[in-house]
């Protein structure tokens, strides 16, 4: 399986001093981020701003080229998003032209995250270049109701406007907006994740 990460994967958190609230729920960890391979360069933007979790081994980084292997390297993203507190999706054309988005609906990256059972990632999405896919609908059952929905990119949260991305903007509007998004992208990182199935 080819990857480019640069950091490890997430590591399995220490065993909790409350057990019971471990045996009801899940913890979470770490930030997942997905992109597509041809935005390195702004992705390497963003890990500049980003250096407080590489440096705690919190960053796992998911391109396009990592699932591409088929079903294991569906499965695995799998795992990694019922393992992460952030879901952080890089959009570009590439990305939505990427297997993240191209899968069959119910494998579909949008789909995975919208569908997710309690306890949830948070999912945020930046902006990279002008796509104007981000609003198409991607449809699937909720697998607690059985109901049809459907999601689309923009329902996340955005971390800078999908109508002036990253690339439109100058080198000091792009400084500032990555600062701002790491920003919150930090403080989701390191909220409380334990939460019950009851929730």
């Amino acid at each position: 399986m080819r990857g480019t990460s640069t950091t490890p994967s997430t590591p399995t958190p220490k065993a909790s001093s409350r057990p019971l609230e471990e045996a009801r729920g899940l913890t979470r960890s770490g930030v997942l981020i997905a992109y597509s391979h041809r935005d390195r360069d702004l992705l390497g933007e963003l890990q500049v701003h980003l250096k407080p979790l590489q440096k705690a081994w919190m960053l796992d980084l998911w391109d396009d080229l990592r699932i591409d292997a088929g079903p294991r390297g569906e499965e695995e993203l799998r795992r990694a998003i019922a393992a992460t507190r952030v879901a952080l999706l890089l959009v570009s054309p590439s990305f939505l032209g990427s297997e993240f988005i191209t899968s069959e609906t119910e494998r579909a990256l949008p789909v995975l995250l919208a569908a997710q059972q309690h306890p949830r990632a948070a999912v945020m999405c930046l902006y990279l270049r002008p796509a104007l896919d981000v609003f198409a609908d991607y449809p699937f059952i909720d697998p607690q109701t059985a109901m049809p929905r459907s999601v689309r990119l923009t329902n996340f949260h955005g971390l800078n406007d999908p109508m002036q991305p990253l690339a439109v903007l100058d080198r000091p509007a792009r400084h500032q907006v990555l600062q701002l998004a790491a920003e919150e992208i930090i403080k989701a990182a390191h909220r409380n994740t334990v939460m019950t199935a009851a929730q």
